[in-house]
């Protein structure tokens, strides 16, 4: 009761959700770089973004919301988790395989700054709490 009192209503829940998938995306990203070598893998990667989006985007509430960046309050984070997904979109871009090593690095350093970015979000969220909790 006291952590939904506390973090319920803050940007703590959507944040976590957020890391969990940079987390992910990069053990997927590893994985794939262990794999470049091996005949007929397929690039693995992880579905969230979309999934969040479309849970933000649905209002099912008569509430109001004045601005287009507010969380509709009946957006169910909990049921918004990161999944694994096999990309068999894209062809074999070698003898080998469907995974491009410049690809995998491009995507590896833009997930690295979208963590460290949501993590700075977080711990600047805790600071303003620890403020409030001391009355500073």
């Amino acid at each position: 009761m006291i952590k939904d009192m506390l973090f319920g209503k803050t940007i703590a829940p959507l944040s976590g959700k957020c890391l969990d998938a940079y987390a992910m995306r990069h053990k997927a990203i590893a994985n794939n770089l262990a794999n470049i070598e091996v005949k007929g893998y397929d690039r693995r990667e992880v579905k969230f973004e979309n999934e969040l989006k479309e849970c933000l985007r649905r209002e099912n509430t008569a509430l109001n919301l004045t601005n287009e960046k507010h969380i509709p309050v009946g957006c169910k984070l909990e049921k918004v988790q990161p999944r694994f997904a096999i990309d068999k979109a894209n062809p074999k871009l070698n003898a080998i395989n469907n995974v491009d090593v410049d690809l995998e690095a491009a995507d590896m350093g833009k997930n690295q700054i979208d963590f460290d970015t949501i993590a700075t979000v977080l711990r600047i969220e805790y600071q303003r709490l620890r403020m409030a909790i001391r009355g500073q």
